[in-house]
C-alpha cells in the first residue's frame, strides 16, 4: 500500500472520476468512462435501428457545465457533461441525441458546406471591395469588421439554419413516437435551458433571432406532436442513467441537482463529493453501504477511482479487476491497472509479458501520455531500441509540424517488427 496523502494535500486534491485528457486541438477535454460510453452506445443503437440507419454514429463526452450537445464537421456528436447532469431521465438525453442524429441522417453538415462554399465565392469580390474602401478611407474599424466576417464564415459549417434545427426537432419527435416513448422530460429540459439563458441576460428577443427555434415554439411543437399516448418507459435504462447522472453530479459542484436526487443516487453522489473534499473514511463507508444494497458493478470502479486518487493503488487495482470480470472490455480500468505496474520489481520475462499483453491498449490509446510513458519504461528495461525511438517520436508529436511528422513517421515503415509496424500504420492512417 502506498502511504496515505497528508491532510494538506488531500484538501487540495484534484481528483478525476474519469480519464480526462486534453485533445490535440487543446480546446476542450474529453471524459472517458466505460459505463457512460456503453449506455450512450445503447441509446444511439436504438435510435439508429428504429430509423433504419446503416452506419455507426460516433460521439465523445466533453467536460463542460454547459447544457449542450452538437455535431461537429466530421459528424461526431459532442455531449457536454452538463447535459447529462440536467436531464431528469434517460428520455431527455435520448431526445437530444435523436436531434443530433437527425442532423447527421438528414445530411445537414454537407448541405451547410455547400451553402457556405457558394456564399464564400459570392462574397469574395464584396470583401475585396470593402478592404480597398477601408484602405482608401483609412477606416480600420471597417477593415477589422471584414476580417472578422471572413473568420466567422469559416466556422459556420456546424451552425445550422432555423429550418434545419426544426427538421432535427421533428426527427427527434418522430424517433420518440417510433420508440413509443413519452417526451415530457425534454420539455422540462428546454425550460431549464431557457431559464439559464435568461439568467445570463440572453433575453427572449435575442433568443428569437438565434438560429435555433424559440423555446416556446419548440415546446408547442412537442405538445402538438404527441400522437403516442403510450409511455413505454424503460425502467432498466433509467436505473442505469440515474447511476451515471449521480456520478457526474458527485464530480461536479452542482448543489442544486444534488439536492434533487432520489436515493440511492443522492447518497452515491454525496460519497463521491466526500472523497473530493478529503473525507475518505466517510466516503468509503457510505459507498460500501450502497454497494452492499445495490447490484451495480460500476460502483466498484468508482470505489477503485477513489482509492486510486488517494494513492491506494494496490487496493484500487483489486476493484478494477473485479469490474473487469463482468466488463472485460473496460479499457479505462485496464489503463489504470497498466499504469500501476511496478516495472522495477518485474523480472525480464514478466516485463516482456507485460509488454505483449497490453499492446491492444497501446493500439487503442496511443495518444494517452500515461500509456506511452509506461510503455517507454517497459521498452527501456527490455532494451527495445526501435520502440524507444518511436515512443520518443510520439511523445514529441505536439511539437512537430505536419510536414515533418509525415517525413519522420515514414522512417519507421521499414521496421521488421510486425507489432511496431501495426502501431505505425494505425497512427499514420489517423494523422
Amino acid at each position: 500500500m502506498k502511504k496515505k496523502l497528508d491532510g494538506g494535500l488531500k484538501k487540495i486534491l484534484v481528483f478525476f472520476l474519469f480519464f480526462t485528457f486534453c485533445l490535440k486541438s487543446g480546446h476542450s477535454s474529453q471524459i472517458l468512462d466505460y459505463e457512460t460510453d456503453e449506455f450512450i452506445n445503447q441509446i444511439l443503437e436504438d435510435i439508429i435501428k428504429i430509423n433504419k440507419i446503416n452506419k455507426k454514429i460516433k460521439f465523445q463526452i466533453n467536460n463542460s457545465n454547459e447544457i449542450n450537445a452538437f455535431v461537429d464537421i466530421n459528424n461526431i456528436i459532442h455531449i457536454n457533461s452538463g447535459l447529462i447532469i440536467y436531464c431528469s431521465d434517460y428520455v431527455a438525453l435520448l431526445s437530444v441525441l435523436a436531434h443530433e442524429v437527425g442532423h447527421i441522417h438528414l445530411n445537414h453538415i454537407s448541405h451547410r458546406k455547400e451553402k457556405i462554399e457558394n456564399t464564400k465565392k459570392f462574397n469574395t469580390l464584396g470583401i475585396l471591395s470593402v478592404l480597398a474602401g477601408s484602405t482608401l478611407t483609412k477606416n480600420p474599424q471597417l477593415l477589422e469588421g471584414s476580417i472578422l466576417t471572413a473568420a466567422t464564415l469559416s466556422n459556420q459549417y456546424i451552425v445550422f439554419s432555423k429550418d434545419q434545427e426544426m427538421e432535427a426537432d421533428l426527427y427527434a419527435l418522430k424517433t420518440l413516437n417510433l420508440l413509443k416513448t413519452n417526451s415530457k422530460s425534454i420539455q422540462t429540459l428546454l425550460k431549464t435551458i431557457e431559464q439559464k439563458l435568461l439568467n445570463k441576460g440572453f433575453s427572449k428577443d435575442k433568443q428569437r433571432v438565434s438560429t435555433h427555434p424559440y423555446f416556446e415554439d419548440r415546446i408547442l411543437l412537442i405538445k402538438n406532436f404527441e400522437e403516442n399516448k403510450e409511455n413505454n418507459f424503460n425502467e432498466s435504462y433509467n436505473q442505469r442513467f440515474n447511476y451515471i447522472k449521480a456520478k457526474f453530479v458527485g464530480y461536479s459542484d452542482n448543489e442544486e441537482i444534488l439536492s434533487e436526487l432520489n436515493e440511492p443516487f443522492k447518497a452515491y453522489a454525496e460519497s463521491i463529493k466526500l472523497a473530493r473534499n478529503g473525507n475518505l473514511k466517510m466516503s468509503l463507508n457510505n459507498l460500501n453501504e450502497i454497494i452492499k444494497n445495490n447490484k451495480n458493478n460500476f460502483l466498484l470502479e468508482t470505489k477503485a477511482d477513489i482509492l486510486f486518487s488517494y494513492g491506494y493503488t494496490k487496493e484500487a487495482t483489486k476493484f478494477y479487476k473485479k469490474n473487469l470480470e463482468k466488463y472485460p472490455l473496460n479499457y479505462y480500468a485496464q489503463i489504470r491497472i497498466f499504469e500501476n505496474i511496478e516495472i522495477k520489481s518485474l523480472s525480464n520475462s514478466d516485463t516482456e509479458i507485460a509488454f505483449q499483453n497490453n499492446k491492444e491498449l497501446l493500439y487503442k490509446f496511443y495518444y494517452n501520455k500515461n500509456v506511452l510513458l509506461k510503455y517507454f519504461e517497459l521498452a527501456k528495461k527490455l532494451n527495445k531500441k526501435e520502440w524507444l525511438q518511436f515512443f520518443n517520436f510520439l511523445l514529441s508529436i505536439n511539437d512537430i509540424k505536419k510536414e515533418f511528422f509525415d517525413i519522420e513517421i515514414k522512417k519507421f515503415k521499414n521496421t521488421k517488427d510486425s507489432d511496431l509496424l501495426k502501431l505505425v500504420n494505425i497512427i499514420q492512417n489517423v494523422s
